[in-house]
């Protein structure tokens, strides 16, 4: 992407473009700033939002909130674009053209276009082009020309020649949900202390929060020095290998559990806790 220019990329769900930030987060310097639909309690669990400056677009109130109101949008991003240099990729011009219009949208983003001219700064737009006329799609592209993202796949973690690709994962990787509505668990291969770094703690954290455990317990691990790092991530990889088990051991005995039991027995295995009780009760004979 060219400094100074508007792009649009046409996506039909959000995981390209969650992996597409991910990765220019973590390849660049430049200051990202992310309008998004999600919350953050969502964001959270696709994308390391501490290199992310991050605004929920929406009408309630809050800190980190902005509301979708073309004025108060134009006036952040003119602040950000008048210092530093960066990213901004503003979602949700579906909504924004509901609310506004399809003319007072697209004049927006010809203002848009204007301000970037000769800045350090470049702008995503991301749009589902089902959701727009055809002809109004044909005039966004006109200001803000199509962007292919770098393919559907998703970028393994960061590896060192001494962690061969097949110890990794997939962050983005669909994975659907159980009967309960619940992410799969999944067994992730072990993490080597041999090139274990900050970068591939920090994805492999990602990838267990979109399985929905709760694996806070670690998360300190990402100030510690790389071999205590290590020592800590061990323990809690345990700790979701026995969740792993337990829920598959659970899987196989759900016609003799209430649905209560097992409702009450799945969460309690994604929060890490009471993982010695559940053991015994479910390996017992």
């Amino acid at each position: 992407m060219e400094k100074g220019q508007l792009y649009c990329c046409e996506l039909d769900s959000k995981v390209p473009m969650l992996e597409w930030i991910d990765r220019a987060v973590q390849s660049s310097d430049d200051h990202v700033v992310f309008f998004s639909r999600l919350p953050h309690r969502r964001l959270i669990d696709q994308l390391d939002i501490t290199k992310v400056e991050t605004y929920w677009l929406t009408d309630r109130v809050g800190q980190g909130h902005i509301a979708p109101d073309l004025a108060q949008v134009h006036s952040l991003i003119l602040a950000r674009v008048n210092n530093h240099r960066g990213l901004i990729i503003l979602e949700g011009l579906e909504w924004l053209v509901t609310l506004h219009g399809e003319t007072t949208v697209l004049n927006f983003i010809r203002g848009l276009r204007d301000d970037l001219h000769r800045t350090q700064w470049s702008l995503l737009l991301p749009i589902n082009p089902l959701a727009f006329n055809s002809i109004w799609v044909a005039r966004l592209h006109r200001e803000a020309p199509l962007l292919e993202l770098s393919g559907p796949k998703t970028e393994s973690l960061e590896s060192e020649s001494v962690v061969e690709e097949s110890t990794v994962e997939p962050i983005f990787e669909e994975r659907g949900s159980t009967e309960e509505g619940l992410p799969h668990l999944v067994m992730l291969t072990r993490l080597p202390e041999t090139g274990f770094t900050k970068q591939i703690l920090r994805k492999r954290i990602l990838q267990w929060r979109r399985m929905g455990l709760d694996v806070s317990e670690v998360e300190p691990a990402l100030h510690f020095e790389d071999s205590e790092a290590h020592a800590l991530y061990s323990k809690v990889e345990e700790k979701v290998r026995r969740a792993v088990e337990l829920e598959r051991r659970i899987d196989t005995m759900k016609s003799d559990l209430s649905a209560s039991e097992l409702t009450t027995s799945k969460f309690r295995i994604r929060q890490l806790t009471g993982l010695d009780e559940l053991e015994s009760l479910m390996f017992t004979n």
